[in-house]
């Protein structure tokens, strides 16, 4: 039996169970586990684990941890992808703007840099992101 209160109908009440699943969902939302170093947090999947210390040590080494809060994430791309190897994902603070070219050339340099010493020459890449890891 059905009961109808004013607006809320059976078929209201799904909606909003829905919505707030959705909403709940969202929330838990995880970049995967979190090591922090100083102002770094670095963010990895399982498989990642053994280069979070090394990584980390590297960023502090070279003074690459900066003075305010920041992030980056350390994953493997999945098998079929068409760019196999380690993936560091790096947030920019300023998304809306074109990052300048000399900034392109010291990503670069890092990345380079981070596949020698780091991952030792396997197949590795920088993506520039925003804040949820999404790549501009």
């Amino acid at each position: 039996m059905c009961f109808k209160i004013g607006f809320i109908t059976p078929k209201f009440t799904y909606f909003i169970l829905f919505s707030l699943t959705l909403i709940f969902a969202s929330c838990q939302a995880s970049f995967g586990e979190k090591y922090s170093r100083g102002n770094l947090e670095i963010f990895y999947t399982a498989e990642m684990e053994p280069y979070v210390i090394p990584l980390a040590n590297y960023f502090e080494d070279n003074s690459l941890i900066q003075e305010q809060p920041h992030s980056i994430q350390l994953s493997s791309s999945s098998m079929g992808s068409p760019e196999p190897g380690f993936i560091l994902k790096m947030v920019v603070t300023s998304p809306g703007t074109k990052i300048p070219e000399n900034e392109m050339v010291n990503i670069s340099a890092l990345e380079s840099e981070l596949k020698s010493v780091i991952f030792k020459g396997e197949p590795f890449k920088i993506k520039v992101c925003n804040e949820n890891f999404v790549p501009l």
